[in-house]
């Protein structure tokens, strides 16, 4: 297994643990079964963009309205231009379906908290997955990822890394870092517990890891680039999962406390 499809993978059981499995389906999701393409079309100057997507009956958020939504998050939070996506893809799911898929694969500890979390409610996510063309045949091709909560409409993850995510840079500022996950979920009216902030301990590829829990309660895992401390990903805790045993050592053993008054 290569190193991008271990840290996928890792991901994916941090995401079964702590918040949702949705992340994790929407990798696959230009592969599935499921997965609806809708055609949209955008304009940016002269130019017209087509993106894809198919109408569904069923359902309180349409597939046309969701990637709508998706399109926003991205423009707000991330500053992306439609005419930059690549096909949309949208998939309905529910947590309930991925923790039958990962019993198998965890440990007998991580597996009882499966159990567990099994029992709560769980809420129904639209996946909103923007894959270029030629990433379309590749397993772990890249892609901008939006989750949006069917019944509240709440975007609760968003991943979307680009070239300009990459940097060099290895030393972590901290107050930088506060000052990031703080105006970032400002902007979508959220607080932030600053005294929950943890950071990881070490970059990758110039990027590091961010905890925190928003005034609600709900934990978040972020990724920050170091480049210029914008918010790569996010995602909710919704349903307020069990951590799972696993994910909750890597969180004790290489993420620490922000240093800042």
């Amino acid at each position: 297994m290569n190193k991008r499809n271990i840290l996928v993978l890792s991901m994916a059981l941090s995401i079964v643990g702590g918040s949702t499995a949705a992340v994790f389906a929407s990798e696959n999701a230009v592969h599935s079964t499921k997965n609806n393409v809708v055609t949209m079309t955008s304009k940016a100057g002269n130019s017209t963009n087509q993106t894809t997507v198919a109408k569904v009956a069923n359902g309180k958020i349409s597939d046309e309205e969701a990637v709508k939504m998706a399109t926003k998050a991205l423009k707000d939070y991330r500053g992306l231009d439609a005419k930059s996506f690549g096909e949309a893809h949208v998939k309905r799911t529910n947590a309930q379906e991925d923790f039958k898929f990962f019993m198998g694969l965890v440990s007998k500890e991580d597996a009882a908290v499966l159990k567990e979390n099994a029992k709560k409610d769980t809420a129904n996510v639209i996946v909103v997955q923007f894959a270029r063309a030629e990433d379309l045949n590749q397993p772990m091709g890249a892609s901008n990822n939006i989750v949006i909560n069917e019944k509240t409409g709440e975007i609760v993850s968003l991943t979307a890394f680009t070239d300009e995510d990459r940097s060099s840079e290895t030393t972590i500022n901290d107050a930088k870092v506060k000052s990031a996950v703080i105006n970032f979920f400002g902007k979508q009216q959220k607080k932030v517990k600053e005294n929950t902030m943890k950071v990881s301990k070490s970059a990758s590829s110039g990027t590091i890891r961010v905890l925190c829990a928003l005034g609600d309660g709900r934990d978040v895992k972020m990724t920050i680039s170091l480049k210029n401390y914008s918010v790569s990903s996010y995602e909710i805790n919704y349903d307020r999962l069990i951590t799972l045993p696993s994910v909750a050592k890597d969180y004790r053993e290489n993420f620490r406390g922000l240093k800042v008054n």
